[in-house]
Order: C-alpha cells, then sequence, then structure tokens
C-alpha cells in the first residue's frame, strides 16, 4: 500500500489496506490522494507514483459526478452530514484509458498522523454486471417469446401480430424503432409498408415514415429491397457510409431488418433502428429470427382468418341489399318483356343465377377457372343482361382461392351498377377488357361504364372500393384506381403479371 510520506496510517491498518482483495484508496478533505493499493492500480490503469498527491476527482471520478463529488468534500469539510460514508453504493467509475465501469464503493474514515482521512474500499462489478444483464436479458427474451407465441394464436389479424414482434424486438434489443413491410402474395416484387410502426417515442420517426411512404422497395432497393432479393437478414452498421441505404439523414445510423417467411415464401420483412451506429450482433439476430419465426408460422392462419372475416363481411352486406338487386333485376325484366309469362319466365332464371353465384361467393373449395369464366359466371349471377357487357381479353388461369376474391370484385361493381351506374339505365353498357403491358411484366383489368346516367363521385368510401382496395388489390398484389367520369365509373386494376396465359383474345 503505497501512501503520501506526509500521511502515516496505523500499521496494523496499513498491513491490512495493502493485502485488500478491492482496490483501496486513500484522500484528504481536500479530495487528495494519498493512498493507492496495487489492485487501484490495476483497476483503475494509474500508478500510484502517478496518483499520488492528485484530485481524487480528476483521476478517476466521471465528468457528470464530479460536481457531486465536489460538493460532498465541502459539506463535510462544513460539519455538514456525510451522505456515502460507511454506506455500500453502486456507481461508475472513470479508467484511465476513458472508458467507465460499474464499481461497488463503500467509504469509512481512518486517523493518521495528518489528521483524518478517507478510505474507500472499491471493486469492479463489470463482470457481475454483465451476467446479471445476461440473465434479465435471458428473463426478458423467454417472457417475449412465450408473449408472442400466444399473441400468435390470439391475434384477430396479421397486422396485430406485426405490431406486437416489433414492440417485442425493440423491448429486447433496446433499438427505439422497428417497421414492418408486407410483401403481396401475387407480387414477390415489392415490399410496401404495412404502416405498422413501433416508436419508443411518439413521433420520434416521423422524418423516415414520410420518406418510407414515397420510396417503392423493389429486389434490392435500399435495406428492405436487399432482403427481398437475397431472402436473408441484413445489418447496417452506419446508413451514413451505406451508399445502398436509401432513407438517409433521418436521425437513424444503425439499422438491422429480416424476413418472415411462411411456406418458404417472404410474406413480411421487419426492420429496425437506432440512432447510433452498431457493429454487427449475430446474438440479436438470431434471437430476433426466433421472434419472427412464430409470426411467420401464424401468417397464414391470420390471412385465412382475415379472408373469411372479409367473406362474412360481404355475406351480411349483401343480405341487406339482395332485396335492392332483386327489385332491379325484377324491374327490367318486366319492363322489357312482351307478356306477363316471358317476364316471368326470365325472372325466374335471373333469381336462380343470383342464387347460384351466392353459392360461390361462400365457397372455398372451388376449382381454379379462367378469367373469361369467372367474369361471365359472376356477371349472370348479378342478374346482368349480357347483351349490355362487351369482354375482350386473353385466357388467364385464376386460382381457387384468387377466383373467390375476383368474384366478390365483380359481382360487388355489378351490383353497384345496377343501382347507380350504366346497368341501371336500359341504354348502359359496360366494356370489360385485360391483358398484359408491351413488356408483358404488368396485367390490367378495366371496367368501363358508359350510356348510364351521369356520375358524380361518393361523399364517403362504401363497402364497394373498400372490398376492393383490401380484396383485389392486396390479395393480387396490385393497385386499384377508381375514375368517377360524368360519362361513366372507369375501374382500373393493375398488377404483376400472371404466370400462364394465351395470347389469343377473348371477344364477346
Amino acid at each position: 500500500m503505497r501512501c503520501n510520506s506526509q500521511v502515516t496510517l496505523d500499521p496494523t491498518l496499513e498491513g491490512v489496506l495493502a493485502t485488500a482483495l478491492d482496490a483501496v484508496v486513500v484522500m484528504t478533505g481536500h479530495g487528495l490522494v494519498t493512498g493507492w493499493n496495487s489492485v487501484a492500480e490495476a483497476t483503475f490503469g494509474w500508478t500510484a507514483d502517478e496518483a499520488l498527491g492528485r484530485s481524487l476527482g480528476q483521476l478517476v471520478v466521471p465528468p457528470e459526478h464530479r460536481e457531486a463529488h465536489q460538493e460532498g468534500l465541502l459539506r463535510l469539510a462544513a460539519g455538514g452530514e456525510p451522505h456515502v460514508i460507511n454506506r455500500r453504493i453502486e456507481i461508475s467509475a472513470l479508467h484511465r484509458d476513458g472508458r467507465e465501469f460499474p464499481v461497488e464503493l463503500s467509504i469509512t474514515t481512518a486517523p493518521t498522523s495528518a489528521g483524518e482521512v478517507y478510505v474507500g474500499f472499491i471493486r469492479d462489478i463489470a463482470k457481475r454486471r454483465e451476467v446479471e444483464q445476461k440473465v434479465e436479458r435471458e428473463a426478458v427474451t423467454n417472457r417475449l417469446l412465450f408473449e408472442v407465441a400466444s399473441m400468435a394464436a390470439d391475434s384477430e389479424s396479421f397486422n396485430d401480430a406485426l405490431r406486437k414482434a416489433l414492440g417485442a424486438i425493440c423491448e429486447i434489443t433496446t433499438w427505439p424503432v422497428g417497421h414492418a413491410f408486407v410483401v403481396p402474395v401475387g407480387n414477390q416484387k415489392t415490399a410496401r409498408s404495412s404502416g405498422v410502426w413501433f416508436e419508443m417515442q411518439s413521433g420520434m420517426a416521423d422524418q423516415l415514415r414520410a420518406l418510407t411512404e414515397d420510396i417503392e422497395f423493389t429486389p434490392g432497393v435500399g435495406l428492405p429491397g436487399t432482403i427481398l432479393q437475397c431472402g436473408e437478414a441484413q445489418w447496417v452498421t452506419d446508413t451514413a457510409a451505406e451508399d445502398n441505404f436509401v432513407r438517409k439523414d433521418c436521425g437513424f445510423r444503425g439499422a438491422f431488418g429480416f424476413p418472415l417467411k411462411s411456406g418458404g415464401r417472404i410474406v413480411a420483412i421487419l426492420e429496425f433502428f437506432s440512432q447510433s451506429p452498431v457493429q454487427p450482433d449475430p446474438a440479436t439476430l438470431m434471437l430476433v429470427q426466433a421472434l419472427g419465426e412464430q409470426v411467420g408460422r401464424v401468417f397464414e392462419r391470420l390471412r385465412t382468418h382475415d379472408h373469411e372475416t372479409l367473406l362474412l363481411h360481404e355475406l351480411n352486406h349483401r343480405m341487406k341489399n339482395i332485396i335492392a338487386v332483386v327489385q332491379a333485376v325484377a324491374h327490367q325484366t318486366f319492363r322489357s318483356a312482351a307478356t306477363l309469362q316471358e317476364a316471368q319466365n326470365i325472372l325466374q332464371g335471373r333469381l336462380v343465377a343470383i342464387a347460384r353465384a351466392q353459392d360461390l361467393l361462400i365457397s372455398k373449395n372451388i376449382h381454379g377457372t379462367s378469367l373469361q369464366q369467372l367474369i361471365e359466371g359472376s356477371i349472370a349471377g348479378s342478374g346482368v343482361d349480357s347483351k349490355k357487357v362487351s369482354i375482350c381479353g386473353p385466357e388467364v388461369p385464376v386460382s381457387s382461392r384468387d377466383a373467390v376474391t375476383i368474384s366478390l370484385a365483380v359481382h360487388e361493381m355489378c351490383t353497384n351498377s345496377m343501382k347507380y351506374g350504366a346497368f341501371s339505365d336500359a341504354d348502359g353498357q359496360v366494356d370489360i377488357e385485360w391483358g398484359l403491358d408491351e413488356m408483358r411484366e404488368s396485367f390490367f383489368f378495366s371496367w368501363t361504364e358508359s350510356g348510364g346516367p351521369t356520375v358524380k363521385p361518393p361523399t364517403r368510401k362504401g363497402f364497394g372500393s373498400s372490398l376492393l382496395e383490401k380484396g383485389l388489390a392486396s390479395d393480387l398484389g396490385g393497385s386499384i384506381t377508381l375514375d368517377y367520369r360524368p360519362e361513366g365509373l372507369v375501374c382500373r386494376f393493375v398488377g404483376p403479371a400472371p404466370k400462364l396465359f394465351t395470347e389469343a383474345p377473348v371477344q364477346q
């Protein structure tokens, strides 16, 4: 135990301090170091010769605590109550190399030849803290894994599952912002924002959110595009130094993301952001992907649930307007029929067709068919006169699942047209056309009405437009535009090209 020559400790006490397993520092009432053992040298990086006679506050007290340290010395010199003497506390200390580390500190007083001094026993608890934090983190991780697994069984929607997964991962990693992209079922070449975000502080990601909405993330574009392209987790140590990170200057310097898969297909991409650069952490990636797998496993269940909810909503909606449809069909039938018997026969056929269409709407086991057959069946099932419809487009195969979605959409458009559009007028006409663009990469479908009453844009979004956007656009991975022209509604869908089709157009 090295002591200042002006300070002499009791020989017995000095021997004890010299063999102590903790760092021992002796300080005068003015805050100067007068004793420094070998463990203190190893703990703080200063030799006894360098430490003796210097201010303890400047040597080992972190800058943010120096003012409180000095105030404590002045209070004791003035005869005030001690706050930390004869107590054991945990606090941060400063190493010679500038790093801070946690220590356990206890202070007592001792008599010397120069008066009373303060003796501090200091133990580096960095490893203990690391073990405690690891145990705590594992406990939190296990709890969150259990919660996410339970959530997977209870969530009412996929977005709800995404929201809870983002929150769980941000809690584990302490990263402040998380966001989810979704990859449309029918289009694996684009990642779209789900609108689901997690922020530890409300509004902190507003700028990032705005940029995310403005950019189209296709394979290879930005962090989500890279994940979409390679199908693996990605880590960006410093977004400012990464050329392919396209959302710079948003206040976030670190980022990572990973895909959620179902049946080998990417269904969503989760990304997370920190406000400072962060080196890759393989353990973190493995952990968060384990959480992500819980969400990915339930995607099909939730998607099926959402699809069934849509069907039930449609059935509920259709029960409310079926009487109006029958009235419209009956009115048009009796207006055009030459005799009462003829009207009865025509009306009976149309009502049977409507009933068959209802069977199609609630069936999830229909076989795949062609787009033409599906459209013709939906139109006939709506009670529309086929002479008022023009159909033109190539043969396009439709899966059984997509057939229900398309049938719902066409039937809804027929219903609305019979109530408000071209089908409500004797001279009304609807032209239906579909095909591929010149590059054969995009598929389009258009519904154009003419000859009906003057069209006015609706004042609110009804069930029909919601069905088109949430059902047709979302399930088929495309976009819908509704143009309410005075001369007639024009509805246009654009999405990825079907894998199989024939060049020969169907005309009717």
